[in-house]
């Protein structure tokens, strides 16, 4: 799955941010779909084990109506889960390139596993359809309503059929189990610089602390948006617009509700847990407002689905439906914008690497246009607040400059993107300057630092600015 990181080309700036923005919009697709889908499939799977062992009509009932809900439609699978998981592929290859970072081949694998889990639902939902048969079976063989008992043969081979979709629906869940783990586990990978090198494998996944998180709240997601899902489509669940009723409807309410409950009551935990975890490069203010903002969404989300419980009704659970949909919308475009941050200095390398390439075919064609030396550019913003041998609003560059050890792509990247870091020192404001122009003004530093000689103290490795 890395070859397509190597086969991508640079992108500017803009076409950066266009790409996280189109992972942002993804992200609240996918994700919310793919849980209902994930949690859909355990609860039916356990509904009609639960069925087969107890004889419940009940289990049997609500097993294939969780199931007929999220598989209604091949092309809702297509369009709300397969394309924008390959879509995801293809956005990591982009905005990952040239970086260590295993999320391209976390999440290609992470598809076929999806792919692989869907079709084997998809069969597993023809247990339902043969229901009618191995009833009429069951008939033949005791030579009920006059019907021959010659047919008996008709019940082994539907029984036989039936088993086999058993397996079948318990090796989807478990296709479904994988591929959200591999989903998940590119995500958090992404999201965190410090993960691109530190988690190597997959095994590197199983000791990080915060995947373990990311994946709890994935779950809660999941499982969340199956209970509220459940109340939400009471009426029609089935295809029909007959409500659940008498002891079912308790049932079908009840598992709802309760399924609904634990997921909303385990986000602000695991929500705060995700923000302290993230390193300090990944947060932002606008991480923070959204996270807080998906908290009272959620709050208020419970409010609904308490309120149902008291007065059942599709009014509430509808509102609990939309609430939390704009919850989760909030939530993921978080996740985006600390993918974002974790980001920036990376996306400043690519569109250094955008703008060179850029000119070099300019200069082929004969269009190229006349640039700045390094020089016009040091003495027309860089000088009115740093010299090279002594202090003046900022460090002097024969101290600051020799800490980068000669990386001219990573001192370029902080040209176009300063942050602060000695507190001894305002921050850097941002020059505004084009890649070729950062390109240009750190050659020309690097070159004047290495025949400069330092006049003062070496300062602190944070003097760097």
């Amino acid at each position: 799955m890395d070859v397509l990181k190597q086969v991508a080309l640079p992108q500017s700036t803009e076409h950066f941010q266009l790409l996280l923005m189109i992972l942002n919009l993804i992200y609240v697709v996918f994700l919310p779909y793919f849980g209902f889908v994930l949690g859909s499939a355990v609860l039916s799977v356990l509904e009609y084990g639960r069925s087969q062992r107890t004889g419940s009509a009940d289990a049997f009932r609500l097993a294939r109506e969780a199931v007929d809900i999220t598989l209604n439609d091949w092309r809702m699978i297509v369009f709300l889960a397969v394309l924008p998981a390959l879509s995801l592929v293809f956005i990591y290859a982009q905005i990952l390139q040239s970086t260590p970072a295993i999320s391209v081949g976390l999440m290609g694998w992470g598809v076929i596993a999806l792919c692989a889990g869907f079709v084997l639902l998809y069969v597993y939902r023809l247990v339902f359809k043969l229901a009618p048969v191995t009833a009429l079976a069951d008939r033949v063989a005791s030579g009920e309503g006059g019907l021959s008992p010659e047919l008996s043969d008709l019940t082994a081979y539907s029984r036989m059929k039936l088993a086999g979709q058993r397996r079948l629906g318990r090796l989807a869940v478990t296709l479904l189990f994988v591929s959200s783990f591999l989903c998940v586990g590119a995500i958090v990978v992404a999201a965190n610089a410090e993960n691109w090198e530190g988690v190597p494998d997959v095994f590197g996944l199983l000791l990080s602390v915060e995947f373990w998180v990311k994946y709890a709240q994935f779950l809660a997601v999941a499982f969340g948006s199956t209970g509220i899902g459940m109340l939400f489509f009471e009426q029609g669940f089935d295809g029909t617009d007959t409500p659940p009723a008498g002891a079912y409807q308790t049932k079908y309410r009840g598992v709802g509700r309760n399924l609904a409950v634990v997921s909303l009551l385990a986000q602000p935990a695991l929500i705060v847990l995700g923000l302290l975890i993230l390193p300090a490069r990944s947060l932002s203010g606008g991480v923070f407002g959204l996270s807080g903002a998906s908290l009272l969404m959620f709050f208020l989300c419970a409010h609904f689905v308490y309120a149902y419980h008291k007065r059942p009704g599709r009014n509430y659970s509808a509102y609990a439906f939309y609430t939390l949909g704009v919850a989760l919308l909030l939530l993921f475009t978080a996740d985006q914008m600390a993918i974002g941050n974790a980001t920036r200095g990376h996306s400043a390398r690519l569109a250094y690497l955008h703008d060179k390439e850029t000119e070099l075919l300019k200069s082929r064609l004969g269009v190229a246009a006349p640039a700045m030396t390094g020089e016009d550019i040091y003495n027309g913003k860089c000088s009115a607040c740093h010299l090279f041998d002594q202090k003046k609003v900022g460090p002097p560059y024969s101290l600051v400059l020799p800490k980068y050890g000669g990386d001219k792509a990573r001192l370029v990247a902080f040209v176009l993107n300063p942050v602060k870091i000695d507190p001894a020192y305002p921050p850097m404001p941002n020059q505004g300057l084009k890649p070729a122009e950062a390109d240009s003004v750190v050659t020309y530093l690097l070159g004047r630092v290495g025949q400069a000689r330092p006049t003062q103290a070496t300062s602190p490795p944070g003097a760097a600015k």
